[in-house]
């Protein structure tokens, strides 16, 4: 189906991943991000092509999650321009920074409400982060001294009911196997990944 210049919800079908997208995305963070705070943002795509520019993945986590229509903003451009848009928004992505302290005061303060998922960072990831900034701080030592302190944020976690079970997967397998499990919830009408797993292990 043709689209003509503009923002507007578009069934996934009209739709196609770049095929000279360079990137590997984590779909399986942009699915949990999916299911714990719904969509948000929109798809970019050209005309004559119906090439996604910026959101590719995204869009294959649409798919997972077998959604009919996502905002997608058409683009009348060339070819050429359509892959400079595809460059720029996963370049500029790269190029960005973070203030690193400011970034763990956001995530401890999801991690103590139980808030995490969805936010693509676990405590593990946050255990790391307060790390190295303790490292880059010269601080090291005081860290891994500090049992007190760690053992509260441990606590913190644990009081807000958060465990993990961290099984490795090459990426491929994992891309797979989340959206085996995003398949399962749906067929079951189950809510979390949890869920799922307590459903196909039981006696």
């Amino acid at each position: 189906m043709a689209h003509k210049p503009g923002i507007r919800q578009t069934p996934l079908t009209d739709l196609k991943v770049h095929p000279q997208n360079p990137r590997d995305g984590d779909i399986g963070a942009i699915i949990e991000s999916i299911e714990a705070n719904g969509w948000f943002g929109t798809l970019v795509a050209q005309v004559s092509t119906g090439h996604v520019c910026a959101g590719n993945h995204r869009l294959q986590a649409a798919h997972h999650l077998k959604m009919a229509k996502v905002p997608v903003h058409w683009l009348d451009i060339d070819d050429e321009t359509a892959l400079r848009i595809l460059l720029a928004d996963n370049r500029t992505s790269d190029l960005a920074t973070y203030k690193n302290e400011e970034l763990a005061e956001v995530l401890e303060l999801l991690a103590k409400k139980g808030k995490l998922g969805g936010s693509g960072y676990d405590g593990d990831d946050l255990d790391a982060l307060l790390f190295d900034i303790e490292r880059n701080r010269g601080d090291l030592g005081n860290l891994l001294a500090d049992n007190e302190e760690l053992a509260e944020r441990s606590a913190a976690i644990e009081a807000a009911g958060i465990r993990s079970i961290i099984i490795p997967f090459a990426l491929e397998d994992y891309n797979l196997v989340v959206a085996r499990l995003a398949n399962l919830r749906t067929e079951h009408g189950l809510d979390s990944n949890a869920a799922v797993l307590l459903h196909i292990t039981a006696p």
